[in-house]
């Protein structure tokens, strides 16, 4: 792919020329490392690093011209814009032929739930016989590649090479899991979504939103890519954060519940087992009778959100039901652990104060003997989550087992001691190992007992220092389960 430089900025906002504008851009870069011959450098400020620093290298390796954010005296020409990841994505969008423009895209966004949402999403409109590609984070899957997912919304430009992929693999729709840090760091720019999600609001993120008000704030930038009589933003009714955004949409509102809040699609009559969920989908279009494997009542509420961005394409409420039916679990979200044992084990992402509330609450609806919960907090992570996490974990289980998640650069015994003031009475123990802290609690089960593992979900890493070791909370319980004569 190859094209001039003075095409390319034509669609970019507030962006400076200087030098000749009659060179061939034949690819484009972020990563210096990865640069060659031909391509266009966009020297990104960044949190650890300022990319500023890597031009000479970038140049060295065959960059043509450099995007920054500020003037730089180089033999080649420079295109300096007050925010370069606003141009990035301006640019990314140019190359590939605005992709973005051409695939009906449902977006969500909320705390917890992105994932299966975004997985149900894709599945109904499948179903539906629409091909989708999908973003989420835990794989890229363009219809033509699935990529490793290394984050929750890719940087613009691969998000919008990924796009690009989705159009030349034959897709129509995308559905994709939009990021408040994706919101603020435009990488959802050049995005023309048809329908918005909203799944739920709690505290997450302060390490880069720094409040509250701030993460709110972040999410309603998502708003304003729904403007238009063509567009749908579907609410959580539940989230009366969210709930207050609907006087300022410009767009066509659908709300959902699965609480009982009025309306328009509703869950009702719910029952809930170790094995599957049923309950009663309400809809303007129909009623339906739903069995899925999904388990766990917060996961009606992404169940909920994603038969309603459905519907706001207009797919039928059978349709919608048929694949809610077939719907498998994502990897990692509340995914039990089968070998034969008389206790449960569930393996879930649950990183928020609120997700392991949620997490608790679902589990003990299905649990006959006591709730007994393994988790940690991530490292170089909003700080001020620990205590709280520590206080929902023993607050809604009978039993905690304190251990490390991701501690990154930090010391992992230092962020067990933040956790510890919010924890309550005595019931949990401190097994800084992870390994360890899975052995012992599987050893400890009894019948009927459920044992969550939370926080890492599916990852197969576990993140110390500066670098990822294979780590996997199913493998682990798995093979403890071994170790006590259960093989499957």
């Amino acid at each position: 792919m190859r094209i001039l430089l003075k095409n390319l900025i034509k669609s970019v906002r507030e962006v400076q020329l200087l030098g000749r504008d009659d060179i061939v851009i034949s690819g484009i870069e972020y990563d210096s490392r990865r640069v060659q011959p031909g391509m266009l450098f966009a020297a990104v400020p960044g949190y650890k690093s300022d990319g500023r620093k890597f031009i000479e290298q970038a140049i060295a390796s065959g960059a043509v011209a450099v995007l920054s954010d500020s003037p730089v005296n180089l033999q080649i020409p420079v295109l300096v814009a007050a925010s370069v990841r606003q141009a990035l994505s301006d640019i990314a969008a140019a190359f590939y032929g605005f992709p973005g423009h051409q695939l009906e895209s449902v977006g969500t966004t909320g705390t917890n739930g992105k994932s299966t949402s975004v997985a149900a999403i894709r599945h109904i409109l499948e179903i539906a016989g629409k091909k989708t590609g999908m973003i989420n984070s835990l794989t890229y899957d363009t219809g033509l590649r699935q990529y490793k997912a290394d984050r929750t919304t890719p940087e613009s430009l691969d998000m919008q090479r990924y796009l690009y992929e989705m159009k030349e693999a034959g897709c129509t729709h995308a559905s994709l899991e939009v990021s408040s840090h994706a919101l603020v760091l435009h990488r959802v720019e050049n995005i023309d979504f048809k329908v918005g999600l909203y799944t739920n609001f709690s505290r997450d993120h302060l390490d880069f939103h720094n409040t509250m008000e701030e993460y709110l704030a972040a999410k309603k930038l998502f708003l304003k890519k729904l403007r238009g009589e063509n567009k749908v933003v579907v609410i959580n009714r539940d989230v009366p954060e969210y709930v207050a955004f609907i006087p300022d949409a410009e767009c066509r509102v659908i709300t959902y519940s699965a609480a009982g809040e009025k309306a328009d699609i509703l869950i009702h009559d719910a029952n809930l087992t170790a094995n599957h969920s049923t309950f009663e989908l309400l809809m303007p279009s129909g009623t339906a009778k739903i069995s899925t494997r999904l388990l766990g009542r917060y996961n009606l509420a992404n169940m909920a959100g994603a038969a309603a961005a459905a519907f706001a394409l207009g797919i039928p409420t059978a349709t919608i039901a048929a694949a809610l039916e077939t719907l498998e679990p994502v990897p990692g979200r509340f995914r039990p652990i089968i070998a034969g044992q008389p206790f449960s084990i569930l393996v879930d992402y649950a990183h928020t104060p609120d997700a392991i509330e949620r997490l608790c609450l679902s589990a003990r609806e299905i649990t006959r003997g006591r709730l007994i919960i393994l988790f940690g907090c991530g490292g170089d992570r909003d700080k001020g989550k620990r205590p709280i996490m520590g206080k929902a974990a023993t607050r809604h289980s009978d039993f905690a087992v304190v251990t490390s998640d991701n501690p990154r650069t930090e010391d992992p015994m230092k962020i067990i001691e933040d956790i510890l003031p919010g924890l309550n009475g005595d019931n949990y123990v401190v097994v800084p190992d992870r390994r360890e802290a899975i052995r012992k609690v599987v050893k400890m089960a009894q019948p009927g007992d459920t044992i969550l593992l939370a926080g890492k979900g599916a990852e197969d890493y576990q993140e110390i220092g500066a670098q990822k070791f294979p780590y996997d909370d199913t493998t682990e319980a798995t093979a403890a389960l071994a170790e006590i004569g259960f093989k499957g």
